[in-house]
């Protein structure tokens, strides 16, 4: 959206393709928006989640709603978009699928997201690691009269 004011302000279309999605959300947060929706339906009507008087809500609204929250829960305040990196930052925390993040944040290809993201990663390989160690459960028994050969056990006469 070009918002310029509360009189002027367009939709556009977005610059990628991926930017038109569709994102699961949790259950909690979907009824938090069913109540946020009928809310707004006793006071106004209005096409846009984040509104409270039937414009789109600008810029400065959201920084001052940040702003306030966050000196309430003691926490450093942060801008608007750096909710989208706090996001990102939490699901690669979680070990979710880098493919699942580049799609949730609409980047059109892979590396976008691991450019922007790809230092969070770098325990990653430890983590996999760890995983794995439990998979084959080896077990090493005394086997008599046998002679290693290359990677071959053959019996002794």
């Amino acid at each position: 959206m070009y918002y310029k004011n509360a009189n002027e302000f367009t939709v556009t279309e977005p610059k990628i393709k991926a930017s038109n999605r569709v994102i699961a959300l949790d259950d909690n947060t979907i009824d938090f928006l069913k109540k946020w929706r009928e809310r707004q339906l006793d006071v106004f009507l209005s096409k846009y989640v984040l509104s409270y008087n039937g414009l789109p809500t600008n810029k400065s609204a959201t920084f001052h709603i940040i702003k306030q929250h966050s000196k309430l829960a003691k926490v450093h305040k942060i801008k608007t978009h750096a909710l989208r990196h706090s996001h990102a930052s939490l699901l690669i925390s979680l070990g979710e699928n880098v493919l699942v993040i580049r799609d949730r944040l609409g980047h059109e290809d892979i590396q976008t997201t691991l450019g922007t993201y790809g230092h969070l990663y770098p325990n990653m390989n430890r983590e996999v690691a760890n995983r794995l160690k439990n998979i084959i459960n080896v077990q090493f028994t005394e086997i008599p009269n046998r002679k290693m050969i290359s990677n071959q056990y053959i019996k002794r006469n």
